[in-house]
């Protein structure tokens, strides 16, 4: 699991979703221990080795400590018992979406793929909250009807099954942002309640 924390990390910094040592990653173990992506880590150069092990009370098992916003991770698990992989990142068009005012609870994008509605479904807007703020947690678990988390002036936050299943619906959320934000002044065809029902079905 360390290997594909590696892998998955270094294509989403490759391709640009992350920059710096923002983001971060985390998978829940079959024993109930984390994996997770290391505190100021790049994820351009993270290592096997680096990757931060720990137990349910945050005893580091190995690797280097975890992120510090594992908090956010933890909270997730709390309320999503069937989640056992988080991808929190602060990629472009997914952060300039959660800086917007007004945005609610649902869709925060009106949704014109199909792709949006099956891989990503409904989003969670938590408040601002300054970066380290322990309320997140509070927050994530106030939201426990959405497993993507949009947080204001901040980033995304996706919750799934499995990592391969994390990372696709994140890269789907900022794609589908881009799209959004790149057809703002066109004739768009928006999906109707009725072809979004069928999708979900």
């Amino acid at each position: 699991m360390r290997k594909q924390i590696v892998t998955y990390a270094r294509s989403l910094f490759e391709r640009g979703f992350v920059v710096g040592s923002a983001g971060n990653i985390s998978v829940k173990m079959e024993d109930g221990s984390f994996l997770a992506t290391p505190t100021g880590s790049s994820f351009g150069t993270i290592t096997e080795a680096e990757v931060s092990h720990f137990d349910q009370s945050g005893k580091l098992l190995s690797g280097k400590p975890p992120t510090k916003e594992v908090f956010l991770h933890l909270a997730c698990y709390d309320v999503h018992p069937e989640v056992q992989a988080v991808v929190h990142l602060h990629s472009t068009y997914s952060t300039l979406l959660a800086s917007l005012e007004g945005l609610s609870d649902g869709t925060p994008i009106r949704p014109f793929t199909p792709y949006f509605v099956m891989k990503v479904g409904g989003v969670g807007v938590l408040p601002y909250r300054k970066p380290g703020d322990k309320r997140l947690g509070d927050d994530i678990r106030q939201k426990s009807a959405f497993s993507t988390l949009l947080m204001a002036n901040h980033g995304l936050i996706v919750c799934r099954p499995s990592l391969k299943e994390a990372v696709e619906a994140s890269e789907e959320f900022e794609e589908t942002a881009k799209l959004w934000y790149l057809g703002q002044h066109l004739a768009i065809r928006y999906l109707s309640d009725e072809e979004m029902e069928a999708l979900r079905s």
